[in-house]
């Protein structure tokens, strides 16, 4: 088998970089565009943290944890609400946080929810801050995978 060149390379770096950029990209614009939606036109609901679900970050569990993270202890609010309807809900949030940061039992929180399929619901306090990072993690990949492109090109002059 022939060995690959310096540009087929850089070819294939392109190709990756691209491809995972643009996927986390779109996935995360997705997300911040559901928020949104919720956030202007999803029914408003009172609730009141109920207990906490806690979780352990495993060692890899996720390329984001430190080995000074790993093991640590985080903790998922649920949350007990009703629709606008009268459905009792109790559901648990997307994001966890350590214990200090965590909502406190009892806190009354404030949360929207999309009438048709109530399973839908957010914070509004949590918003998309978190997001928008992917999408700039999405963004430096495709910028990285077209200049990868562009040195496959160069090599090629």
């Amino acid at each position: 088998m022939k060995p690959m060149s310096p540009s087929q390379g850089l070819c294939l770096a392109a190709l990756l970089f691209t491809t995972a950029g643009a996927a986390v990209g779109v996935v995360a614009s997705l997300k911040i565009r559901r928020t949104r939606r919720l956030l202007q036109e999803g029914s408003a609901a009172r609730g009141v943290v109920t207990r906490h679900e806690q979780a352990r970050i495993a060692p890899g569990a996720d390329s984001m944890s430190t080995s000074r993270s790993s093991g640590t202890a985080v903790y998922y609010p649920v949350i007990a609400w009703s629709t606008g309807d009268g459905e009792a809900m109790e559901t648990r949030a997307d994001i966890a946080r350590p214990k200090k940061k965590a909502l406190p039992v009892g806190a009354r929180v404030d949360l929207r929810y999309d009438p048709k399929d109530p399973s839908r619901w957010m914070l509004p306090a949590e918003g998309n801050g978190f997001w928008w990072l992917f999408v700039a993690q999405g963004v430096l990949f495709v910028v990285i995978g077209l200049g990868f492109l562009l040195g496959a090109w160069s090599n090629r002059l």
